[in-house]
């Protein structure tokens, strides 16, 4: 067995012919290995114990909510296209049920809460139902809902929709479990979630909620523990810093906004809440307010070297050259192995030309980060653009390793193979680009250019045609397309 070990400190060793199935023990800057044997299990481990009775678990289990959670904003269509914003119910405790029609308890739960609609509306509660089908046909879910007889208010919903309240629910007791159905939530007038049920939930159940919640609605405690409590000091906090970073790792930027300004709201001086609120904005290419939350971070915490180097990028972006070198530099003052960084000023510096600055950066990241995509992909550009091209070929190649689908090391890896008139394989990387990419433009263009310069009008042609069909007001592929005619 081979070893390969990076230590903290950046050192990297490697160890061949390891022997499997024992106990390995290697120290840092060291070639000594001891090797132990694994201890002998017990002869009783090969015996199986005495079968356990199953444990019969409830179907239905209701929980309220000791710190209440502002439940995710939406806005669906119902079965008539309407749109309907879960803000619109603010003001009124409103109940919502997620339901699939594969499932026949979603659908007996459709049935008690159209047969006790009348009832649940009288005492304020609003019932909106969200369909989460895998494959959501609206015609078949009308005819479905027709069927049924129903009137409530179903909602389509979709996939980023049942994700968020997956989340919402995998993380609310950090069991990390998928969203059972069905489940519903019940809101109150401010739509914050105060009680989850999953499974069936009958019209007395709820009325009985409401009138509890209504009467004494800051008594969480006791009602979400199954046993009398007393709270001695400080109170519960839920963690929606927890939320934010999980919502903006899937992709969900406005649930995670709200988030961390939930967190803002509550801690005004937590660094690390403005921080990923910064990092967000700069997601979303909002580059003030990403300023403007990154410079909060850096004043609570000014040894902050992600914020620094967060702000780097900024400057970068609008074109403040010098101060994105300060803001890189302080970060690698502060962290000096920050490969993200040390990346960020390589960059900078192979924009503006300065070899030797770039390369210095670029490989000590690449000493860090040897399998990183974006490290090697940057040495390959510096290489590439002195016209060192044999020696820029393994990093682009290395980082499509690491990334099959690299738009921008496909396209570019195309552009060196053309400088090196290896057309055919410069042809199969464009082809390749735009299989991954459909919407960047450039391999579309270099493609066409490639055909130009073999003489293939017709195969120009149609490569830029399929770029306009993407893209119908691209000026430059319109222009190439109308000097080939």
């Amino acid at each position: 067995m081979c070893v390969l070990i990076r230590w903290p400190s950046g050192l990297t060793q490697s160890f061949d012919h390891l022997p499997v199935g024992n106990r390995i023990q290697i120290e840092e800057n060291s070639r000594d290995v001891v090797v132990k044997p694994f201890s002998a299990s017990p002869a009783s481990y090969a015996r199986a114990g005495p079968s356990l009775p199953s444990e019969t678990l409830p179907t239905s289990v209701d929980t309220w909510l000791i710190e209440p959670l502002r439940a995710p904003d939406f806005s669906l269509p119902d079965l008539t296209g309407k749109s309907c914003e879960l803000r619109s119910f603010g003001g009124a405790f409103a109940f919502l049920n997620f339901w699939t029609t594969a499932a026949p308890a979603c659908v007996e739960q459709l049935r008690w809460l159209e047969r006790d609609k009348s009832l649940l509306e009288s005492r304020g509660l609003r019932i909106l139902s969200v369909n989460v089908d895998a494959q959501r046909d609206v015609s078949t879910l009308r005819s479905f809902v027709a069927g049924e007889g129903l009137s409530l208010s179903v909602l389509v919903g979709t996939e980023e929709v049942a994700n968020v309240y997956n989340i919402v629910y995998r993380y609310l007791y950090d069991r990390r479990r998928d969203l059972p159905l069905p489940t519903s939530v019940l809101l109150n007038r401010d739509a914050m979630i105060i009680k989850l049920y999953q499974g069936l939930v009958d019209a007395g159940r709820l009325v009985e909620d409401l009138t509890s919640y209504v009467a004494a609605p800051g008594d969480r405690l006791q009602r979400a523990l199954p046993f009398a409590a007393k709270q001695d000091h400080g109170e519960f906090r839920r963690n929606d810093f927890t939320y934010g970073v999980v919502l903006l790792q899937h992709g969900y930027l406005d649930q995670a906004a709200t988030s961390f300004k939930q967190v803002i709201a509550a801690r005004p001086d937590d660094a690390e809440a403005f921080y990923n609120l910064g990092t967000l904005d700069l997601r979303r290419n909002n580059l003030e307010e990403a300023r403007q939350s990154l410079e909060k971070a850096i004043r609570l915490r000014p040894n902050y070297p992600e914020a620094w180097n967060n702000l780097g990028m900024i400057a970068a972006q609008q074109d403040q050259t010098d101060e994105a070198i300060r803001n890189f530099q302080e970060s690698l003052r502060l962290k000096s192995d920050y490969s993200t960084a040390l990346l960020n000023l390589g960059n900078l510096y192979r924009r503006r030309r300065n070899v030797a600055e770039a390369e210095k950066l670029l490989t000590r990241a690449l000493d860090l980060e040897p399998d990183n995509a974006e490290i090697n992909y940057s040495l390959g550009m510096l290489y590439g653009q002195q016209g060192e091209i044999p020696r820029a070929f393994p990093y682009f190649e290395k980082a499509l390793r690491m990334r099959p689908d690299y738009a921008d090391a496909l396209n570019n890896l195309g552009v060196l193979m053309v400088r090196e008139k290896r057309f055919d394989e410069a042809e199969q990387k464009f082809k390749t680009c735009i299989e991954a990419a459909p919407n960047f433009d450039q391999a579309y263009l270099n493609l066409a250019r490639l055909y130009v310069m073999r003489q293939d009008k017709q195969k120009a042609e149609s490569i830029l045609q399929a770029l306009l069909r993407q893209q119908p007001q691209h000026k430059i592929a319109q222009k190439m397309l109308g000097m080939l005619r």
